[in-house]
């Protein structure tokens, strides 16, 4: 029942692909209306009761029992179904086995082959689609909410990304304010990129004025033309990428020290803002109606969606959370098209 509606998508639309559908069945019966539907190709065999034909009952009562591959064509004709017997013992030829995403890759290797021709794209990982490169652009979309059960990959993603912007840009482009209260992320960027690591409430406070203050003085002064306010002009810097592992520790039950960035985010595109943020999947239901996420729904963030139970929480993607292996996620951009991705590995 779990693959009924993908096997009936295949024999609606594989067609189109050079994918073909072949089934058996004991009875007619046993064949949902909208697959059969599409089934072009009948052939009917013995029937444990000739009355479940569908092509000639009459002639199903005289299919032999004892002539295995006797059975009755669409017109109702009398057939044979040939034995296969190979003329060449031990020859065997199969079709080409279709291409998987790998439980695991390696961020050098998705560098290696697709780096080059990124241009500003954030690689992640590898899209199920073709096996070609999965990544994020920011420049269309400025935030990434990660969301999964414990150990799908959800830290793992965010050092594959930070790494990413630390390839691409310089310092002069990107500057990355880390969060992370758990300090999983420590040492994964020591350039000058980083512009602080908040492991503690009391250090995302101390951090948070500086940041506050760039996008206080990035907000177009009330004079601005209208071509500056097209070219972004009146202000110029790096972009600012605020990183959060564990997002439920910073909005506890205390509060949440990333509250006042609330009011920049519907301009974050005209002020060079990102946020990535890792949250596990378990409540979201009801953290969505927290400000910070519900603004970020509301903007239409970018979102992957990693392992999580079906019957916990809710997904910004159109599908349910499903259980799926480490790193394996479903990708949703702020368009609505989703993909599967396998996010590449990127060691602590």
């Amino acid at each position: 029942d779990a693959l009924e509606e993908s096997v009936t998508a295949l024999a609606a639309q594989g067609l189109s692909y050079g994918v073909h559908v072949v089934l058996s069945a004991s009875r007619w019966s046993e064949v949902r209306p909208s697959l059969r539907d599409q089934v072009g190709t009948r052939i009917e065999l013995r029937l444990g009761d000739p009355a479940d034909s569908e092509i000639d009952r009459k002639a199903a009562r005289h299919v032999p029992h004892d002539s295995p591959g006797r059975g009755l064509s669409r017109e109702g004709l009398h057939m044979l179904i040939a034995l296969p017997i190979a003329e060449v013992p031990g020859g065997e030829s199969v079709a080409p086995r279709i291409p998987l995403l790998p439980e695991r890759v390696d961020r050098e290797a998705v560098v290696r082959r697709w780096g080059p021709e990124s241009g500003a794209r954030i690689l992640i990982g590898l899209r199920e689609r073709e096996l070609s490169s999965a990544a994020v652009d920011f420049g269309r979309c400025s935030h990434l909410l990660v969301l999964g059960d414990n150990e799908c990959g959800k830290t793992a993603t965010l050092r594959t990304v930070c790494r990413e912007i630390v390839r691409t840009m310089t310092p002069a482009q990107a500057r990355l304010l880390i969060v992370d209260f758990r300090r999983t992320l420590l040492g994964v960027v020591e350039s000058e990129h980083l512009s602080g690591y908040a492991m503690s409430p009391a250090a995302l406070t101390a951090s948070l004025p500086g940041l506050l203050g760039s996008l206080e003085a990035r907000m177009p002064p009330p004079d601005a033309s209208q071509a500056e306010l097209r070219s972004g002009a009146w202000w110029s810097g790096p972009e600012l990428y605020v990183i959060v592992d564990d997002y439920d520790l910073v909005a506890g039950p205390a509060g949440n020290g990333l509250a006042p960035i609330v009011e920049f985010l519907p301009y974050a595109p005209d002020l060079g803002l990102h946020l990535i943020i890792a949250r596990r999947s378990g409540g979201l239901d009801r953290a969505m109606f927290e400000p910070l996420l519900a603004s970020l729904r509301d903007l239409g963030c970018a979102s992957l969606m990693m392992s999580g139970c079906p019957a916990q929480g809710a997904s910004l993607a159109s599908t349910a959370p499903v259980r799926l292996p480490p790193g394996r996620g479903v990708l949703a951009s702020r368009a609505g098209d989703e993909e599967v991705v396998q996010v590449a590995w990127s060691p602590p």
